[in-house]
């Protein structure tokens, strides 16, 4: 027998159990091999209100307890007896001893006191004699030495600020006004932003070109030193000037608000700025030197 017979031989076995298998399917009923799911029915569950157990208190009296006894009960005892009452021994330590109430004595009178006539004071008034004064050789009299009156400090020295109690008063602005500057948009006037450095050397060299000390602040040395927060926007405009602290003088606060509005504008910002507005904390320092002349105008301190 050769290969090619076997194969034959082995393809139409399986041609026929195919067909022995699709007549089976097809002989057997539906039911048999997918069989109906039966729906389940809900079952009901009836859910009875607790009911309240009765408690002793609430059972009814029973009919024996209602009735009194007929016959009194029975005592163990032969006679009725009553025991006499018993009485201690008295004690022999002192909370057994009877309590002695003594009397208050009374309180000795006070012997009459005496009437004091007021006495008058005489008052001696007591005058320095006039002392003579010394004679000198040649026999003239040396008059007395006159005490020379104190050096009654001027207005400058009282209204000079020291630089440590100024530098003080400014760390202390800084640390209040911290949370402003935090935002993106407000720095402080001497902040060291690459981004704005060029246009802080401008915005500062407008200002100084008018800013002046105002002469009645020279002639009276008012000096001090004020915060100002000043809005710009991206065109270089003054938006808004803000006096945040006073330097302790209008004139000098308003010469200042003035200069900044007089120096716009400070041209455009830089366009790498993420902001529409820029917000400058600027510090404004008035300082008089000691020669410098009171009825001169003169430019202030500094701007930082």
């Amino acid at each position: 027998m050769t290969s090619e017979q076997r194969q034959n031989r082995i393809i139409t076995g399986f041609i026929l159990l195919s067909l022995l298998l699709h007549l089976l399917l097809l002989l057997l009923p539906k039911d048999k091999l997918f069989p109906e799911e039966v729906p389940l029915e809900p079952v009901y569950v009836e859910v009875r209100p607790p009911q309240q157990q009765e408690r002793e208190l609430d059972l009814p009296i029973r009919k024996e307890l209602e009735k009194p006894r007929e016959k009194p009960a029975k005592r163990l005892a032969e006679k009725d007896q009553v025991v006499e009452k018993e009485m201690a021994p008295e004690g022999k330590d002192v909370e057994d001893r009877e309590k002695i109430v003594r009397s208050p004595k009374p309180a000795p009178k006070a012997p009459p006191k005496e009437q004091v006539k007021p006495r008058k004071e005489v008052v001696e008034q007591k005058t320095e004699p006039d002392l003579e004064l010394p004679f000198t050789p040649d026999g003239w009299r040396q008059k007395p030495e006159k005490k020379q009156p104190r050096e009654v400090p001027d207005l400058q020295t009282l209204t000079q600020i020291s630089p440590a109690a100024l530098s003080k008063i400014e760390s202390d602005w800084r640390r209040k006004y911290r949370a402003d500057v935090a935002r993106g948009d407000t720095v402080w006037m001497d902040s060291q932003q690459d981004l704005l450095h060029s246009f802080m050397r401008r915005f500062r060299t407008n200002i100084y070109n008018v800013w002046n000390y105002p002469g009645s602040a020279v002639q009276r040395r008012q000096q001090g030193t004020c915060l100002l927060r000043i809005t710009i926007d991206r065109r270089g405009n003054i938006s808004n000037v803000e006096l945040l602290e006073s330097s302790g003088y209008r004139i000098l606060d308003n010469e200042a608000i003035t200069a900044v509005r007089e120096g716009a504008t400070y041209g455009p910002l830089p366009r790498a700025y993420p902001h529409e507005e820029l917000k400058i904390m600027a510090f404004f320092d008035y300082r008089l030197s000691g020669s410098a002349s009171r009825s001169s105008r003169r430019r202030p301190g500094a701007i930082y």
